[in-house]
Formats: C-alpha cells, sequence, structure tokens
C-alpha cells in the first residue's frame, strides 16, 4: 500500500472510531440526573409549564429531571451558573427569551457570555397584561394617562430589566407620563402587592394576572400582541389602546443549552423535548398559562431571537434604559 493509500485508511479508521465514541455517548446519556435551570423565582410565571416540562422529559429521558430555581437580576444569576456548566447535556436551562435579547443591550455585565449559550427550542409565547388596583380608580388606558398627570402613582416589575420593567417604561414614554418603579425579584411578590394595594400598577406576564383580573381583585387595562386574550375577552389590546410599543412586549419561553453539547445528546434531548411539548400534560399546562406553543427550533429560534433582539434593542433605546 502506497502511502496516500495507508494515510486515506487511518483517516478512515478514525473517523469511525470517533463515529463509534460518539454513538457511544448517546447511549450512555443520561447515566443520572438532568439539572434544568429555571432562571427566576420558584412559583413564578408558568410554574405548570416547568413542572410539566420537567415531569415528561424525565419519563423519556429514563431520568430525573430536576428544576434548579435561580432568581434575580432579570435572569442574570440563573444565566451566569448555567454559562458556567459543563457542556456535557447534564445541565439546560428553561428561561425567558430576555437573557440573551434584552439584558446583554440593557446591563453593562450580565456575568456570562452569550455566546456560550444556544436556543434548542421556542417553548411558545407569553403576553403581558397591564393591570392596575381597583382603589386607583382607572378602567382604561386613558384614564390611567390622566391619573397619572394628575397624581403621583407608581408601578411594580418583575425585577430590573425585565419585560415587565421595559414593556412599562416604553408605554409611559408613549403616553407621556410618568410613574415611579418599584422592582422586586420575579412576578409573584410583585403580584402580591398588587393584588394587596402597596403599589398601583403592574403590567406582568398574563398567567400571574388573569384570575385576579376575572375576580375583580384587578383591573386589567390592556394586553400584549396582535390580538386579545381568550381568557380576558374583554380586555383590550395595548394597541387598541393606542400603545403600539408597549403591545409589542409579548415575548418567549425557550429552552436553551450550553454551546459545545455534542450533536447526538442535543439530538436525542431535542426529540424528548418535541415529544414532551406534543403530549396532553403540557398542551393543557401551555393553555392554562395562555403561552401560545411553537415549533420553532434549532436555527430557526436563532433567527427568531435575532430579530426579537433587534425589535426590543429598539425600544431599549427608545427609553434609553441602562443598568449596572
Amino acid at each position: 500500500m502506497n502511502y496516500l493509500g495507508l494515510t486515506l485508511l487511518k483517516c478512515l479508521v478514525g473517523l469511525a472510531v470517533a463515529s463509534a465514541a460518539t454513538g457511544a455517548v448517546a447511549q450512555t446519556w443520561p447515566s443520572g440526573p438532568v439539572r434544568m435551570i429555571a432562571p427566576q423565582a420558584a412559583g413564578g410565571g408558568p410554574e405548570r409549564v416547568i413542572r410539566a416540562l420537567a415531569q415528561g422529559l424525565g419519563s423519556r429521558l429514563g431520568q430525573p429531571v430536576v428544576v434548579d430555581y435561580r432568581p434575580g437580576a432579570a435572569g442574570n444569576i440563573g444565566t451566569a451558573e448555567f454559562a458556567r456548566s459543563a457542556a456535557d447535556g447534564n445541565t439546560w436551562m428553561l428561561g425567558p427569551e430576555n437573557v440573551l435579547t434584552i439584558n446583554p443591550i440593557v446591563y453593562r455585565s450580565t456575568g456570562f457570555n452569550p455566546q456560550d449559550i444556544v436556543p434548542v427550542r421556542i417553548v411558545g409565547t407569553l403576553h403581558q397584561v397591564l393591570a392596575c388596583h381597583p382603589r386607583v380608580g382607572v378602567r382604561s388606558v386613558a384614564e390611567l394617562a390622566a391619573a397619572a398627570r394628575t397624581r403621583g402613582l407608581n408601578y411594580a416589575s418583575s425585577g430590573p430589566g425585565s419585560t415587565a420593567h421595559l414593556g412599562m417604561e416604553v408605554f409611559l414614554q408613549e403616553m407621556r407620563i410618568d410613574m415611579n418603579h418599584v422592582p422586586y425579584r420575579g412576578p409573584a411578590p410583585a403580584v402580591q402587592d398588587l393584588v394587596g394595594g402597596h403599589v398601583d400598577c403592574a403590567m406582568l406576564v398574563a398567567s400571574a394576572l388573569i384570575e385576579h383580573v376575572r375576580s375583580g381583585r384587578l383591573v386589567g387595562l390592556g394586553v400584549t400582541g396582535p390580538e386579545r386574550l381568550p381568557a380576558l375577552p374583554g380586555v383590550p389590546t395595548l394597541r387598541e389602546a393606542g400603545a403600539t410599543g408597549a403591545g409589542e412586549a409579548s415575548f418567549s419561553l425557550v429552552m436553551f443549552a450550553r454551546r459545545g453539547v455534542a450533536a447526538d445528546i442535543m439530538d436525542k434531548f431535542g426529540r424528548a423535548l418535541d415529544e414532551t411539548l406534543r403530549s396532553a400534560d403540557l398542551v393543557e399546562a401551555l393553555a392554562a398559562n395562555n403561552i401560545n406553543p411553537s415549533t420553532v427550533s434549532g436555527d430557526l429560534a436563532g433567527q427568531e431571537l435575532q430579530r426579537a433582539t433587534q425589535r426590543w434593542g429598539a425600544q431599549i433605546q427608545r427609553v434609553q434604559l441602562r443598568l449596572d
């Protein structure tokens, strides 16, 4: 055998060995519990979806999927923890898009490199509801704007730089009014103080506010997105109310992977994720949280987040929001 033939043979043998090793990774993974980081407080946002996803993935992967809540800094704390994890497929993250689309623009330092994180699948789209406590005495966006011009009002958010914060700031600028910002560590404590009348208004994820609006404990003034929410047919969209920019403050729930996870593990996890999202439990959980399901994955998910980054970037520049 000549030198060229020998070299080719060595390459083929090397490829065969690498292929066998890669296949072995898929067969042995996962060999223990899988961690799913949620960069938010427990009990906040789409809690039912998080639990159902963990249970469904665990049953399909043959190992328990443990949810690790890491709240704070609009998701930066949990995302930084995720970015420090090994790219071995044993740690994933389910979180709002803002960790990649908003935070790197708003925060001078996020504590992580966005290039270390890649979207696996957009799970769905979440909408926000603008609501006020009944004691504020307003029933519409126009009435809220008039009230804010005559007396000092405040609003709660799920944290500085969150979609709730940014969406509300865009709304205030559009209405040409001012309200004092009261940030919380996640939507749950913000809702608690809003319902208790300790703060006046908030724009928060729909799942956290819908039941309070339906019961009359809060007054719904507008919802983000192009259409009214089926659960709140009497509440207009913010676009209908004249706040077009704030009306775009819906956002995606995304499953993220560490860059560098082996392709066969990504494929195996992706199949388990797709099967879980098609299950009756997940379909019901998404509907209960008023999340519009998505089928966008892989490179298309990355492109979708790039478009969202451009959209949020324009809004961030508009309100000149910058955080340490």
